[in-house]
């Protein structure tokens, strides 16, 4: 019995191994095919010997500035970035270790400020802006904001971080949103496996499988992997970076704010839930308070994702904001 079980054994691991070369194999060649298709060296900028990938559209007197949440790229504004590009110089990027942006060990918000500072600056962008952070992009931003008041001419917040939100959460709420080990996750990704999940299950159930962002990200999630695991594993530190920057004199500021409708995605406990929703809303009514004109307005149909499911909402308040 046991050396047929050690032979039962041997032809699982046998079998176990050639699937992983397999899945390694597949997802190489998929990476190979997808870099094939990177952007024109038009479309890079070099700050502090690294490359930092843009998308620059359309002409107007100021400009639309887009930060990215953890581990957000460039094509998460796409939607929006083609309907402001009609009347407005528009600008979204990779940040540093994001899709084809280099990466680097600095992680900083000095650093975030530094980048975006320069790549408005080689691209020719026109002042004033109008910045436009989602989710941790509200974290990341704000040393820029700080330094560059005078250059603003509104800020518009989607549902975004607070800098306080892990130190108000309970142990509980904080250990049930948190991913599985880097080595882990990267070992998955290494061999095809996150390739296949998302190929099968939706990235965010907030828009359907078909929509493009659900099509975008099982593509190339490989080229964000690493860059959003730095960001994640940096996030207490930028926010206390972040937490003491805390005024943004009279730049005009919208908080747009999740309704969440159908509940928070992927709220398993019932109780967790709601308290991620009271910390979340305090929150978020507390971000009105980083400047003397302020206004928060609640995205009623939209999860997390208002930058997916309303659109519109957000071009609004960008309009409402840009100088004539």
């Amino acid at each position: 019995m046991i050396k047929k079980l050690f032979k039962v054994l041997k032809i699982a691991l046998l079998i176990l191994l050639i699937l992983i070369a397999i899945g390694f194999v597949f997802e190489h060649i998929s990476r190979f095919y997808f870099d094939t298709k990177g952007p024109a060296d038009s479309e890079f900028a070099t700050i502090d010997g690294r490359k930092i990938h843009y998308k620059k559209e359309g002409k107007g007197n100021c400009t639309v500035v887009f930060e990215s949440g953890l581990g957000g790229d460039y094509l998460h504004w796409q939607e929006i970035q083609k309907k402001l590009s009609k009347n407005y110089t528009t600008i979204a990027y990779d940040k540093a270790g994001i899709m084809w942006s280099d990466p680097t060990e600095k992680v900083s918000l000095r650093r975030y400020a530094d980048d975006l500072k320069q790549l408005l600056e080689q691209t020719n962008c026109p002042k004033p802006y109008i910045l436009v952070g989602h989710s941790f992009g509200g974290i990341t931003s704000r040393l820029f904001i700080k330094e560059n008041i005078k250059d603003l001419a509104g800020i518009v917040f989607v549902d975004v971080s607070h800098p306080k939100q892990l130190e108000k959460s309970s142990t509980a709420l904080k250990n049930s949103v948190q991913p599985p080990p880097r080595a882990f996750l990267s070992f998955l990704n290494e061999i095809g496996v996150i390739r296949i999940l998302y190929s099968n299950v939706p990235f965010t159930t907030a828009v359907p499988k078909e929509h493009w962002f659900n099509k975008n990200v099982k593509t190339y999630f490989y080229r964000i992997f690493d860059g959003m695991m730095t960001e994640l594993e940096n996030d207490k530190k930028l926010m206390k970076e972040a937490s003491e920057i805390d005024d943004f004199g009279s730049v005009p500021l919208t908080i747009i704010t999740a309704g969440y409708p159908n509940g928070v995605e992927g709220a398993k406990d019932e109780k967790l839930e709601k308290e991620y929703l009271t910390v979340h809303n305090s929150l978020q009514k507390d971000l009105l308070n980083l400047s003397s004109k302020s206004k928060q307005v609640f995205a009623q149909k939209s999860g997390h994702y208002i930058t997916l499911q309303e659109p519109e909402l957000i071009c609004n308040e960008i309009k409402r904001l840009a100088p004539e």
